[in-house]
């Protein structure tokens, strides 16, 4: 589905050439597997006129988003017009500094219901400042309409009836009905872009804190006193005993119970690809071997269990078998 949205600036009908002396720009939707220098290349753009032209720091882009093509040097093809938002549907444009969860309470509606209009989000956390986003009267799905005659499927395969559809994008007669133009199914989860949104949240944010407070000890090799040292394979992060820990990325908890290696109470996660982080001293284990987690999820209450000198949380990361500093790697 392409962005909704009323954009002024897309022009029907006009064809791109290498002579096209207009001032402007055409909309381009980044697809999967499009990379700024894939774009640019189709465009006869260089990546940098891309990159600067959409004020971009670095070269990651995401399918969904929008980027300009300046009309004085597009080769691309017809700019298109954007579909027509259904009925009773507002229309936002994202601010510097804005969020999601900003722009869905100002509108007194959920997160869900803000995806379920926009379903073609390319991240929930690091759109650019500009994208147009629809306002939903409340919870349900926006659908392209590929054919008339794919209503009678939407409607059975959802369990919604006619009336409450009708009702919804108001629609009178089926002359109403047209190929391409947005619909408005009325109560319909967005099942299918929160689990991909979900999957972009945690490539993005591949690491989180499993814990906030004060770092007591940091990755690599400290002095022990008398003369020792040891090398410390993870950060020390104090907080009070009974502090919620979360798991810093989802997986699969491979062991959880008291280790011999002085951790005390140990959890360690196993991730997509094979890499694991540990989380050690905990005073009581919220979770069982073989369980899957969520990121974010509560998996134990920080203690001083093991060989620890007060309440704290110790974490390391594996990667390939070998501890890594996880600052480089936590959001």
């Amino acid at each position: 589905m392409r962005s909704p949205g009323k954009l002024t600036l897309l022009l029907t009908g006009v064809l791109f050439s290498s002579f096209v002396l207009a001032d402007g720009y055409a909309l381009r939707r980044v697809r999967p597997g499009d990379t700024i220098g894939t774009i640019a290349a189709a465009y006869n753009l260089s990546t940098e006129v891309l990159m600067a032209y959409n004020d971009l720091d670095g070269t990651l882009i995401h399918p969904g988003d929008l980027l300009k093509v300046p009309y004085v040097r597009a080769t691309g093809g017809v700019a298109e017009q954007a579909p027509r938002a259904p009925a009773s549907f507002r229309e936002h444009v994202l601010q510097p500094g804005e969020t999601l969860s900003e722009v869905a309470a100002r509108y007194g509606i959920t997160i869900n219901a803000l995806v379920g209009a926009n379903p073609d989000l390319s991240s929930l956390d690091r759109l650019p400042t500009g994208v147009e986003l629809l306002i939903p009267p409340g919870e349900g799905l926006v659908v392209t309409l590929s054919q008339v005659t794919d209503l009678a499927g939407l409607l059975a395969e959802h369990q919604l009836s006619p009336l409450s559809v009708a009702r919804a994008n108001d629609i009178r007669s089926l002359n109403d009905l047209q190929p391409g133009m947005l619909l408005f199914l009325p109560g319909v989860e967005p099942t299918a872009a929160l689990e991909r949104l979900a999957r972009v949240r945690e490539e993005e944010l591949r690491y989180i804190w499993p814990l906030h407070g004060r770092i007591t000890s940091y990755f690599g090799r400290r002095n022990l006193g008398m003369g020792t040292s040891n090398f410390h394979r993870g950060i020390d992060v104090a907080a009070p005993t009974g502090t919620p820990v979360h798991a810093a990325r989802s997986g699969t908890v491979v062991f959880s119970g008291w280790s011999t290696s002085g951790y005390g109470y140990l959890v360690r996660i196993r991730h997509h690809g094979g890499d694991e982080t540990w989380y050690g001293h905990f005073s009581q284990l919220l979770v069982d071997h073989g369980d899957h987690v969520a990121q974010g999820e509560v998996i134990g209450l920080v203690g001083s269990t093991g060989i620890s000198t007060g309440p704290h949380l110790h974490f390391e990361l594996h990667e390939s078998g070998t501890a890594v500093d996880p600052l480089g790697y936590l959001n």
